[in-house]
């Protein structure tokens, strides 16, 4: 078993203790935060100040095919194509999603495959089967 190693002499020494007073009685003033860590930045008033570089960020779900059974769309967070039922769909269509390789996703309540090209027309191919022939659809 090896042994343990014995500390450096400079460890061994005490510290100074600084005292509160010590600390109140330096000349800087303390440091604070800055204001976007508390909210955005507003002026004297009160009002934010809008930046132009302020990035707007849309919502990352976009809804593409919406009827009365489904939703389908795409998450552009996490680059995936998006199946969602209002019921718990047919055993044939739950039969064609995994074939087409969705996967279900129980917290989210919805089928997902990735957003690639391949995804893409597959999901919009299930998306025209699930709607029916009779309705048109526009992608």
């Amino acid at each position: 078993m090896p042994r343990k190693k014995s500390k450096p002499a400079e460890a061994t020494s005490q510290e100074p203790v600084i005292s509160a007073t010590a600390v109140a009685e330096r000349d800087e003033p303390p440091a604070s935060r800055p204001g976007y860590i508390d909210g955005p930045p507003t002026d004297e008033q009160g009002s934010v100040i809008q930046d132009e570089k302020a990035k707007q960020w849309g919502d990352p779900y976009k809804a593409i095919v919406t009827t009365a059974k489904f939703e389908m769309g795409e998450n552009r967070r996490f680059k995936q194509r998006v199946f969602k039922f209002k019921e718990k769909p047919a055993d044939d269509v739950i039969a064609a999603l995994k074939d087409a390789g969705f996967t279900y996703r129980a917290a989210e309540k919805a089928w997902t495959t990735h957003a690639d090209p391949d995804g893409r027309k597959v999901s919009d191919d299930l998306a025209k089967r699930f709607r029916g022939t009779g309705q048109g659809m526009e992608l």
